[in-house]
């Protein structure tokens, strides 16, 4: 039975996936590429370029922002405040009305909100490891990701039902239905994320204080570590999972033209999918290991990504998103387990601030990719086949680490 403490740590998972689900991937960047841009394709290419430009900043920060935290005890401050932050940027997204006037200052505030948004989730992450015992942290770490799905899957409804479709809000202002989801997403991630900031202060002990190693000792000691061989291999599947997370819902519109309701069939579909996923990801990672979870996912993930780039049929489109989603949490709950078992306790700001510079510095290279073919080409199809080879890269450097736990 998870204990309380593990219980507010999983809330966090609750109150931002409403950012990523609504924002990110599903609402607002459809709004913006089909009423701010007005052309899908220009649309993909530009919000592609935003993340991009966030995930660097995160990866090139990340590490030594993490580092600082574990000399000066300041990630629970700094975990608040970037949360804070991520909450003003997304909740000033109210302002982006439906017009080309409105592209820069759109992306200008989704960088940013996107960039705080990540770095919260590095002092996040590093809080696993006060939130459960060893042999149960696959367990809490899936338990977390589940709730987080069941967030965005809540909060994606919401939008939909009592906001996007409102007539009374749509008769209002062309866009306000929309852009009153920023408001909504700001105000559950603030509200939600009050359990976990109530008691995760941290005491400063002897050991934080003495025995902290530094970042090169991380990597490197007579070759490269576990460590780092587990984070280039991350470093290429979490771009390819980034790229779909980021790139997924304008592909889904512009394709196979779905509408807003298929849209937020589609979503639900896929955040069900990947709540069971994640939840029986982190017995499977308890009962076996975290790499055998992460390469098994891996290949799951990438069939059924082949699948999609090829198919024609929406229905069959429909069937092959649930697929993708029962893989993608297990990916990511055992990444975040093996992380925290692979560094000492001292050491876990400046480990998942590599954790993130993993998942980050070549972040914008998926979503670049991506826009980029999909600009030249003018199709989305052969844009979002690039993901495939992140995807399959990542898996053969995995299986060929032999030692990961």
């Amino acid at each position: 039975m998870l204990k309380i403490n593990a219980l507010r740590y999983s809330l966090y998972d609750f109150a931002n996936s409403a950012f990523t689900t609504v924002i990110i991937t599903f609402v607002f960047s459809n709004y913006f590429a089909n009423s701010i841009v007005q052309d899908t394709v220009k649309g993909q290419a530009y919000w592609g370029w935003a993340i991009s430009v966030s995930g660097l900043g995160i990866a090139l920060s990340g590490p030594f922002l993490g580092r600082w935290a574990d000399q000066k005890h300041l990630s629970s401050l700094i975990l608040k405040m970037s949360t804070y932050l991520c909450i003003v940027f997304t909740a000033s997204l109210w302002f982006a009305k439906p017009s080309t006037e409105y592209i820069i200052f759109t992306l200008v505030l989704v960088g940013c909100a996107n960039y705080f948004y990540e770095l919260s989730s590095v002092f996040y992450n590093a809080f696993l490891i006060h939130s459960a015992d060893q042999p149960h942290l696959g367990k809490v770490s899936g338990f977390a990701f589940a709730l987080g799905y069941l967030g965005g899957i809540i909060t994606l409804i919401l939008s939909i039902f009592f906001l996007i479709q409102s007539e009374t809000l749509t008769s209002l202002d062309h866009g306000i239905n929309v852009r009153a989801c920023a408001i909504f997403v700001a105000l559950w991630f603030l509200l939600f994320s009050y359990p976990l900031f109530s008691k995760i202060q941290l005491p400063k002990t002897q050991t934080q204080l003495n025995q902290s190693r530094s970042l090169k000792t991380l990597l490197w000691k007579e070759g490269l570590t576990r460590t780092s061989r587990f984070l280039l291999a991350r470093l290429l599947y979490a771009d390819g999972l980034n790229t779909i997370f980021v790139m997924g819902g304008i592909f889904a519109v512009g394709v196979f033209q779905l509408s807003l309701n298929e849209l937020l069939m589609m979503s639900v579909l896929m955040n069900i999918a990947a709540l069971l996923g994640a939840s029986l990801g982190g017995y499977m990672n308890d009962r076996y290991d975290s790499k055998t979870t992460i390469s098994s996912s891996l290949l799951g993930l990438i069939f059924f990504s082949i699948c999609i780039v090829f198919i024609q049929s929406k229905m069959y489109f429909f069937i092959l998103s649930f697929g993708l989603g029962l893989f993608i949490g297990p990916i990511q709950s055992a990444s975040r387990v093996m992380m925290t078992k692979l560094t000492q306790m001292e050491d876990q700001n400046k480990a998942f601030g590599l954790f993130a510079t993993s998942g980050k510095l070549t972040s914008f290279f998926g979503p670049f990719l991506v826009a980029t073919l999909t600009f030249i080409t003018e199709s989305q199809r052969i844009g979002f086949a690039a993901v495939l080879c992140l995807l399959i890269a990542g898996w053969i450097l995995l299986h060929r680490t032999k030692d990961l736990p």
